[in-house]
């Protein structure tokens, strides 16, 4: 190849030529630009980053403290008001936990108690300022991983937690957390902080603090408490649940004895006081709950305290959207205000009567009892006859479902039949057996049900079939309404919740004699009587006004729950609260006499079951609906010479009340016609019939038809 050829590829072009090296050179020169300046636009943003997140962490860092250890006991406890007799909410109780909780004061707290919690919790408590830097690394990896298992939440830490319930899992309230904690021990001692944890912090079983919990598991103060005890209850904190000694007592020896090797390997407890602990933790026995002999006799529950406190937690935590395990944990630490519907001579007077009540052929008998005015507000209520020894024991009166037996007929045969016109006040109906009542196991139908008086009286007047408590007519006038018709109201307007719908649907005896599958609570008996005494509206029970949290912002409120369903017509309610009257009133049921009380208006119906398992009475006064149900805990016959005993009773608690308190009559419309009628025929009268007259109660448009006037009228007395 010839010179010039080169030349032509040596990339000369018009007298100039470049180098491979300053090619090379101005490339790197561009990357440096391009570095430099990805790198000032990163140091910028990380500047603009890191400013924003230092203002920020100093916002949250310049955040007042607003805990005050000082108020902390006050403020977390809960208290109940009811009204006295001048009508002024007065202080009645103070809610701690499930045992009597006292505030325990740092002094009283034994050093092996705060040991325990120190080893367990945070063993760098003495030597940090509020946050152990230690353990916050692990937490920060915690939260990077989406889980609130910190790890590195110290003593103090946990204490602001359990104040303020700030729970959010995040950067935020970890950060806040740290500052509150500095802040807090700088204002604060470090035996300050352990006390207020110590007398705060959740013990499981709704325990709130030390005392509560030596004294629930232990029956003894927190002085007394060995190192394995102590060990047992700082043991908890970290799961309340899973450490409760009483749900779970495997899971607490497991925790207490790692508890106890931390005391020993902190040095906190000799090699001899440590094993003596481990021996001692083997076979470790709960008390649960239980009330000292010598416990200040005003602080403990009544039966009304218990279903208050059931029916607050239940409500709090419906409204809440918690469970109710954190509901009660609200009213035992959280400053709540409760005002309660009690009304406290009634109740009183109820617990009162209810101990001194005597059946010596059959002691074992128990009992459920409420009184409410006809509004709903639970005036009183007993759930047993027993002395109490506790709190939160199982309330015969709102938790046991029962057969309510012949005090079931106004709610599901003679209400409904009137409603519908299907009978008036004297209809003639059929007391006589029925042909399909049952079946033999062939299948054959056999006639019945039997009468409590041995015989069939053929038709009798409405008023008199409910007066004598016929079986044999209340089977025909609920044939007249419908069995589904009358469960459907039972279930959907009266708010029984324990019937069975695959079985008392169509259950004869149940809804025509009250021989449920499921059953009734005395509470609902009650509340669906009230419905005879208000002109047909059915209200809800309630045993407080309302409840506010310790700011006075209200969280729940019965004071103004609306309008309530009219679940039959004014009418209907007066017809049967006449009815009801002639039961207790017109001397022809043996048993509905004996709630007679003189000088008032008292309405109501018995109910006995088969084999005499159940003994009943739902009635009312002028002023309160009250229902009494006597029986035993497993189903057996109550002894003859025992059985009318709970209609004394009912009377005795009305008339105790009643004391002192101004005539009043019911609420009844003035739509009800009265008119004489013939006792033997239903028919209207015109004319003196002497002792066959009586006062009926009827509507304009559902009038039995007028008797004919005799050709000689009897000369007889008008007396009726």
């Amino acid at each position: 190849m010839r010179k010039t050829d080169i030349n032509n590829y040596s990339g000369d072009r018009g007298g100039s030529s470049v180098s491979v090296g300053s090619v090379i050179k101005e490339f790197f020169a561009i990357i440096g630009k391009i570095l430099a300046t990805a790198f000032l636009v990163t140091l910028f943003t990380g500047l603009v980053v890191g400013v924003s997140l230092l203002l920020y962490v100093v916002g949250i860092a310049n955040e007042p403290n607003t805990i005050n250890l000082d108020d902390l006991r006050l403020n977390e406890t809960s208290h109940v008001y009811v009204l006295n007799e001048k009508k002024e909410w007065e202080d009645y109780r103070q809610l701690y936990s499930t045992e009597n909780r006292v505030w325990v004061s740092y002094k009283d707290i034994p050093k092996r108690m705060i040991d325990a919690q120190v080893a367990i919790e945070d063993k760098r408590f003495y030597d940090h300022e509020g946050v152990d830097w230690y353990r916050t690394g692990g937490a920060v990896f915690s939260l990077a991983t989406g889980r609130d298992e910190f790890g590195g939440s110290t003593i103090t830490q946990q204490l602001i937690k359990n104040i303020t319930d700030d729970n959010e899992v995040s950067i935020t309230r970890k950060l806040r957390e740290i500052f509150r904690a500095i802040k807090l021990e700088k204002e604060y001692t470090k035996d300050d902080v352990l006390e207020a944890y110590l007398n705060i912090v959740n013990y499981g079983s709704g325990c709130r603090g030390v005392q509560s919990a030596a004294r629930l598991y232990f029956n003894k103060n927190i002085q007394d408490c060995s190192f394995a005890e102590c060990a047992a209850i700082a043991g908890i904190t970290q799961n309340p649940y899973a450490f409760d000694p009483l749900n779970f007592p495997e899971n607490n020896r497991k925790r207490r004895e790692i508890v106890l090797r931390e005391m020993y390997d902190q040095e906190m407890m000799s090699a001899e006081e440590y094993y003596q602990a481990l021996k001692e933790s083997e076979d470790m026995k709960f008390v649960g709950y239980e009330i000292d002999d010598d416990e200040d006799e005003s602080d403990s529950w009544n039966w009304y305290d218990d279903r208050l406190f059931r029916d607050v937690s239940k409500n709090l935590a419906d409204a809440l959207r918690i469970d109710v395990g954190e509901a009660e944990d609200m009213i035992y630490s959280k400053g709540l205000k409760i005002y309660s519907a009690m009304d406290k001579r009634a109740q009183e007077i109820a617990e009162k009567k209810v101990l001194q009540w005597k059946t010596p052929d059959d002691p074992t008998m128990d009992v459920g009892y409420i009184m409410m005015d006809f509004e709903g507000r639970v005036l009183a209520t007993v759930g047993g006859r027993q002395e109490r020894d506790g709190r939160l024991l199982w309330d015969n009166a709102s938790r046991s479902s029962l057969q309510p037996g012949s005090t079931i007929k106004p709610l599901t045969s003679y209400m409904l039949a009137l409603e519908q016109k299907k009978i008036n006040y004297s209809t003639l109906v059929n007391d006589e057996p029925v042909w399909d009542w049952s079946y033999s196991e062939s299948g054959n139908p056999i006639a019945g049900p039997q009468n409590w008086y041995g015989t069939y009286y053929g038709p009798i007047t409405a008023t008199r079939a409910l007066n004598i408590s016929s079986n044999g007519a209340a089977v025909s006038v609920l044939k007249m309404v419908g069995l589904p018709e009358s469960y459907d109201f039972l279930t959907q307007k009266l708010n029984f919740k324990h019937l069975d719908p695959d079985n008392d649907r169509e259950n004869l005896s149940g809804l025509s004699l009250g021989g449920f599958t499921g059953g009734a609570t005395v509470e609902e008996m009650t509340a669906s009587y009230a419905i005879f005494c208000n002109q047909g509206y059915y209200y809800e029970p309630y045993t407080y006004y309302w409840v506010e949290d310790r700011e006075g912002n209200v969280l729940l409120d019965n004071r103004d729950r609306g309008m309530p369903d009219r679940i039959i017509s004014a009418e209907t309610a007066t017809i049967m609260n006449r009815m009801l009257s002639d039961v207790v009133n017109s001397g022809e049921e043996a048993l509905g006499n004996r709630c007679v009380i003189n000088g008032w208006d008292i309405i109501g119906k018995t109910g006995t079951t088969d084999s005499s398992y159940d003994n009943w009475f739902v009635g009312a006064s002028p002023y309160a609906v009250a229902g009494i149900w006597t029986g035993h805990s497993t189903p057996s016959t109550i002894v003859e010479s025992e059985q009318s005993k709970v209609h004394y009773l009912w009377r005795d608690i009305m008339a105790e009340w009643l004391k002192g308190k101004e005539q009043k009559t019911y609420s009844l419309s003035a739509a009800v016609e009265q008119h004489y009628f013939n006792k033997i025929t239903g028919e209207l009268l015109t004319y003196n019939a002497g002792d066959l007259m009586w006062v009926g109660y009827y509507t304009a448009d559902n009038l039995p038809n007028y008797a004919k006037i005799p050709t000689k009228p009897a000369e007889t007395s008008t007396s009726h």
